[in-house]
């Protein structure tokens, strides 16, 4: 790298002019319109990203194209590119570009601004750019000769930008043109694809927390239809129902009554409890959503008629008789009131059998104590 050009933060000014969408034809407006049909469509974040690499070089006529993520100040980098040669490439330069990508004006500009697409060349010559050190480490085998980004206007200190490499000639400014409007929509397109990502994982992570204490959700719509319902909901629903098909999208119709009722009543109703031959199912009202519909709550609890069967899992009578009521789901208050003993004996007593079973919640004890009930069955 002898030779290299070294420049500081804060040292580059752009010579760009204004850009102008009047560059742009009809071709060219119809094929942003067909990428952004395919963009929009995309719900999650990585799709978004796959998407975008597979439209954006094909508009910008780029010899190479990346998807970038920065964290400037801890000089951090998440880059996709959309060749295998260039991500290999990438792979052996990161931590060398992550110390010098100050040297970069489109990234060092992007700290500061987060405008109109920007172009090496607004900021420095070709002889300047090639001989910086971040040119002759990173770019110049990624057919970085000429380079163009645009950074989405996000509120998020890191930046989220776009980037496309060409060897041969510099970007025109119809090209410009083109990124510039593909600018809003790349942005609303990136906020609504994370925002499902952040919702969809905080709901996975919510499923996972009711299917580990027994419970089963369904969320369905004004008319009564299954939006969507975690997989032990559906299977409680198949196992008191006899449904023919596990993603029948139609409550059970005793259910949808219930439902319809609440609707029309305008309050919370009563839990529905179903009774089989060894458990019993109980569904809960959760909430209203805000088009109509309502959030479910389904619940197997063992339909034992005596504590017996749980003490030969170590417990002694009373604690049986604890355990036994709190898997048909009552409170340690009203285990006291049933058993004529003091909320503090129940506490004490619930201890102890988390103790005995070695588990570390009574979630994780009711499922122990179900099985035991419903062994002999």
């Amino acid at each position: 790298m002898s030779g290299a050009h070294n420049v500081s933060a804060g040292s580059f000014r752009s010579r760009e002019k204004p850009w102008n969408d009047m560059n742009l034809t009809n071709q060219n407006y119809a094929a942003i319109n067909r990428a952004l049909e395919k963009i929009y469509a995309i719900q999650d974040l990585e799709g978004f990203i796959v998407t975008t690499m597979q439209e954006l070089p094909c508009l910008m006529n780029s010899d190479m194209a990346a998807y970038n993520e920065v964290d400037y100040d801890a000089r951090r980098t998440t880059t996709v590119i959309d060749s295998p040669f260039g991500q290999s490439h990438w792979h052996k330069v990161q931590l060398v570009f992550e110390r010098i990508m100050n040297q970069n004006p489109l990234i060092e500009h992007s700290t500061r601004a987060r405008g109109t697409p920007k172009k090496i060349s607004d900021f420095l010559s070709s002889e300047e750019w090639h001989n910086t050190g971040i040119y002759q480490t990173v770019y110049r085998d990624i057919s970085g000769q000429h380079q163009m980004a645009v950074a989405l206007p996000l509120e998020d200190t890191n930046i989220v930008a776009f980037a496309f490499n060409r060897k041969k000639s510099d970007f025109t400014e119809r090209e410009r043109a083109i990124l510039a409007v593909l600018q809003p929509h790349l942005t609303r397109a990136y906020r609504n694809a994370r925002q499902h990502t952040l919702m969809s994982a905080r709901l996975e992570r919510n499923e996972e927390a009711l299917e580990r204490i027994g419970a089963g959700w369904i969320e369905v719509d004004r008319n009564c239809r299954i939006v969507k319902a975690t997989a032990l909901a559906r299977a409680n629903l198949a196992t008191f129902f006899e449904r023919k098909r596990p993603d029948d999208d139609r409550l059970p119709p005793s259910v949808e009554t219930w439902v319809a009722g609440r609707s029309k009543a305008g309050v919370k109703p009563p839990p529905l409890v179903f009774n089989a031959e060894a458990e019993k199912l109980i569904i809960r009202f959760l909430s209203n959503e805000p088009e109509g519909g309502c959030c479910l709550l389904t619940e197997r609890f063992p339909e034992a008629t005596s504590p017996k069967p749980l003490e030969c899992m170590g417990l002694t009578e009373r604690q049986a008789e604890v355990l036994f009521w709190i898997c048909q789901g009552k409170s340690n208050p009203e285990i006291a009131v049933i058993l004529k003993i003091s909320g503090r004996t129940v506490t004490f007593h619930v201890s102890r059998i988390l103790e005995t079973l070695n588990v570390a919640n009574r979630t994780e004890a009711v499922n122990v104590a179900t099985k035991q009930l419903t062994s002999g069955r």
